[in-house]
This record gives C-alpha cells, structure tokens and sequence, in this order.
C-alpha cells in the first residue's frame, strides 16, 4: 500500500533551546503522524514515527512545508532508547 507523504515544519524544545525541525507527515484516516524515520526492507517499511493532534496542524502557503504543526512537539533522543 502506498502512503501519501507530506512534507511538516514545528517548532520543538531540545536541550534548553527551540528550534525549527521538519518532517515527513503522513495521515491514517482522521490521524496524523510525524515520520522520524523510515527504513527499507526487501518489500517493506519500517516507520518510527509520532501520533500529532491533527487539530494543530494548519496548511502551510510556503513553499518549504505542506503543513505546519503548532502543538507541544517533544522528539525522542536516540541515546534515550
């Protein structure tokens, strides 16, 4: 099955500071997702990704984004898992 992808801008917390990050969004009937990553295997794909409040995203009329998320956006660190 093949997943429309979308390109998402937010602003996220990490070490103290905010900062902008952009991500692959993509939508699952009325819920919404961030991709952190996604990794090919033979005929699959294994997603990580984050479930969003698809009420905090508005369309976006920039060029650099589809969407842009504007709830509380905490990323996983990598050394944390």
């Amino acid at each position: 099955m093949q997943v429309k992808l979308y390109k998402m801008r937010s602003l996220t917390h990490q070490d103290g500071k905010k900062r902008l990050v952009d991500l692959e969004l993509e939508f699952e009937g009325k819920r919404a997702y961030a991709i952190l990553d996604s990794i090919p295997l033979g005929n699959y794909r294994f997603t990580a990704r984050i479930e969003l409040d698809p009420k905090r995203l508005r369309k976006s009329t920039d060029q650099c984004c589809d969407y842009f998320y504007s709830g509380k956006l905490v990323l996983p660190r990598p050394e944390n898992n």
